[in-house]
């Protein structure tokens, strides 16, 4: 049971205006990914210092600052972002996964 004046699925095929257009938009995400990917990559070591270090040192501080520090410290509030620090660390890593 066909529509009239309709193409049925099995007769449509690819054009070469589409074959163009998909190549263009592939080409266009190659120039967008493969240099964002070299610039992440070339910072990583850098990123991984950082981000590793502040999260480590940020919640040794918070566990150090609760056993023997002020009751008033905001002990939840540090380690959040202690662990805020990590999460993003982890974000960075699948983004580079993401763009190889």
């Amino acid at each position: 049971m066909s529509i009239p004046g309709s193409i049925p699925i099995a007769e449509r095929r690819a054009t070469v205006a589409a074959d163009l257009g998909r190549c263009a938009l592939w080409l266009g995400w190659q120039c967008i990914r493969l240099p964002l990917f070299l610039f992440l990559l070339v910072l990583e070591p850098v990123v991984n210092l950082v981000l590793g270090a502040l999260a480590l040192l940020g919640v040794l501080t918070a566990l150090f600052w609760k056993a023997f520090g002020p009751p008033y410290l905001p002990f939840f509030l540090m380690l959040s972002i202690s662990l805020g620090l990590a999460l993003a660390l982890i974000v960075y890593r699948k983004l580079l996964r993401w763009l190889s």
